[in-house]
C-alpha cells in the first residue's frame, strides 16, 4: 500500500450540501492548523495552531481581511481524533455560496480535496479501526431503524472484529504448531493432530454460523422491498395507504387508478421495508397501462417479499388468475392478503389454498384498517423467519464479509478433508495458512490496496 498518501492534507464538506443551519468543513492532515491559521479570525487574535486540542472557537473565515462567513471552529490534535491526525472542523452556515468559498479558501492553502471516504480510510491505515469498524461507519449512516443503527453500533465497536480476530488467533495457533511439529514425539504428533482436527472443527462451525446469520445482516442494512400486487380494484393502493397509515396513493372505485410503481420507505417492526405499490395486472390495449403492468412484472422479480391482494367480496377473474400462475412457484416470501373482509363474502378460500397451499393468508380490511398488525406481524415473522436479531446481533452485513466467509470455510472443510486422509500436517497447514490470510481479509490484516479502493468508493465525500 505504498503509493496511499497519508503526508498531505485533505479537506471536505462534511454535511449535506443546501440551505440549512450548519454546515461543516473538515481538515485533517499535519497541515491543517496552519491551513486554519491562514484564514481563521479569532475573537482574540490567537491562531488555531495555538489552540488546546479539544477546544471549540469562535470567529471568522476571512480572505485577506475579507469576512467570508462567521464560524465556530473546533481543533482535535493527533494522535487523539477521527483520523488519529491534526483534525479541524469549521461550523458555518450551511449554503453553498459560504460552503464553497471556505472550501475552496482551504484548497488556495494547501489542502487537497478528500476522496470519498478517505477520513474514515485515514483512519484505518494510521489505526485507530480496521475494515470491519469501518464499514460499520457507512452502515450507520445508511441506517433507516433503530435495529439496524444498534447493529452497525455494535460492529462500530468492534464486536464482529473480536470474534473474527478470535477465530483468526485459533488458525494461527494451529499453524504455528504444525510448522514447529518437526521436532514433535510420534505421541506428541498423534496429541497434535487431535487437537488440530477439534480446533478445525470449531472454527468451521463458528464461521458457519455467522454464514447462516449474514442474511439478517443483509436485511438490517440494506432493508427489503415488499411488492404490493393484484388486479384492478382488488384494494392495493387501500392497503398501501393504510400500511403508512396516510392517504400516499390514489384510491377510487375506477379500475386501473395507479399505472405507475409507487415506493415508500417504512419502520415495520424494525425493518426498512420499501414498499411498492404496482399497477393492476390486466388485459388491455391501452399503452400507459401497458407500461404499468410491465414494470409491475419487473418489481415482482426483484422482491424480497410479495403481497398479493384478493377482494374477498368477488370471486377469482382471469386476472387474479394470471397473477396466480405468475407467482405462485416463486422462491422468495409471498402473504396473501384477503382484502375487504367488512363486504359479504364470495371468494372461495379453499380454491385460494390450493393454489398456495403453504402461504400465510392474512385478513384485512384495508378502509377499516382492520387486520393490518396481523399483516406487519405476519411481515417481520416471515422475513426473520421466527428468529429475530436481538440488539446484540453482530455478524456480516455485506457481501464483501459473506463471499470472505464462505471461502474461508471452504479452506477449513479442505484442511479437514486433508486431516481425514491421514495426510502430513504440512499439507493440513496450506488450507490452514489460506484461511488465516482470508479472515485477515475481512479485518484488514492482509487487505489490498485495490479492495480498500473498492470498499471506501461506496463512502460519500467528506467521511
Amino acid at each position: 500500500m505504498e503509493n496511499l498518501r497519508l503526508d498531505d492534507t485533505i479537506v471536505a464538506v462534511s454535511t449535506p450540501i443546501g440551505e440549512g443551519g450548519i454546515g461543516i468543513v473538515r481538515l485533517s492532515g499535519k497541515h491543517s492548523l496552519q491551513i486554519a491559521d491562514s484564514i481563521f479570525l479569532s475573537k482574540d487574535a490567537k491562531k488555531p495552531s495555538r489552540f488546546k486540542t479539544y477546544t471549540v472557537h469562535y470567529g471568522h473565515i476571512a480572505e485577506k481581511a475579507k469576512v467570508i462567513d462567521e464560524v465556530i471552529l473546533t481543533v482535535m490534535r493527533a494522535p487523539r481524533s477521527y483520523t488519529k491526525e491534526d483534525v479541524v472542523e469549521i461550523n458555518c452556515h450551511s449554503g453553498i455560496a459560504p460552503l464553497k468559498k471556505i472550501l475552496d479558501l482551504c484548497i488556495i492553502n494547501g489542502a487537497r480535496l478528500a476522496e470519498p471516504g478517505e477520513f474514515t480510510k485515514r483512519a484505518f491505515l494510521n489505526g485507530r479501526i480496521d475494515i470491519l469498524q469501518a464499514e460499520a461507519v457507512l452502515d450507520i449512516i445508511k441506517a433507516k431503524t433503530e435495529l439496524s443503527l444498534k447493529a452497525a453500533l455494535n460492529n462500530l465497536d468492534g464486536a464482529f472484529s473480536k470474534k473474527i480476530n478470535s477465530l483468526r488467533e485459533a488458525l494461527l495457533g494451529i499453524y504455528a504448531h504444525i510448522e514447529a511439529s518437526i521436532d514433535f514425539l510420534d505421541g506428541d504428533q498423534r496429541a497434535l493432530r487431535k487437537d488440530v482436527f477439534k480446533t478445525l472443527g470449531s472454527v468451521k462451525k463458528e464461521m458457519q454460523g455467522f454464514i447462516a446469520s449474514a442474511n439478517q445482516g443483509r436485511i438490517l442494512r440494506q432493508g427489503i422491498k415488499a411488492v404490493i400486487c393484484g388486479s384492478p380494484n382488488a384494494g392495493k393502493s387501500s392497503l398501501m395507504n393504510a400500511i403508512l397509515k396516510e392517504s400516499r396513493s390514489i384510491v377510487t372505485h375506477i379500475p386501473g387508478t395507479t399505472r405507475d410503481t409507487i415506493e415508500e420507505l417504512i419502520n415495520i417492526k424494525g425493518i426498512a421495508v420499501t414498499l411498492v405499490d404496482t399497477a393492476g395486472i390486466t388485459d388491455t390495449d391501452h399503452p400507459i397501462e401497458k407500461e404499468g403492468i410491465k414494470r409491475s412484472y419487473a418489481y415482482l422479480e426483484s422482491a424480497d417479499l410479495i403481497l398479493l391482494v384478493l377482494d374477498q367480496s368477488r370471486r377469482l377473474n382471469k386476472n387474479d388468475l394470471d397473477i396466480i400462475n405468475r407467482i405462485k412457484d416463486n422462491k422468495k416470501g409471498l402473504i396473501v392478503v384477503i382484502n375487504k373482509i367488512d363486504l359479504r363474502k364470495a371468494l372461495d378460500i379453499k380454491k385460494v389454498r390450493r393454489f398456495f397451499p403453504g402461504a400465510k393468508l392474512v385478513y384485512v380490511s384495508s378502509l377499516a384498517m382492520k387486520g393490518i398488525d396481523k399483516l406487519e406481524n405476519e411481515i417481520e415473522s416471515m422475513v426473520w423467519r421466527g428468529k429475530a436479531p436481538g440488539a446484540g446481533f453482530t455478524g456480516a452485513s455485506n457481501e464483501r464479509q459473506l463471499d470472505i466467509l464462505k471461502r474461508c470455510v471452504s479452506d477449513i472443510i479442505e484442511a479437514i478433508d486433508t486431516y481425514k486422509k491421514r495426510l502430513p500436517l504440512d499439507c493440513v497447514s496450506i488450507y490452514v495458512r489460506s484461511g488465516i490470510e482470508r479472515l485477515g481479509e475481512i479485518t484488514g490484516h492482509t487487505i489490498t490496496e485495490k479492495a480498500l479502493d473498492k470498499i471506501f468508493s461506496e463512502f460519500c465525500i467528506g467521511k
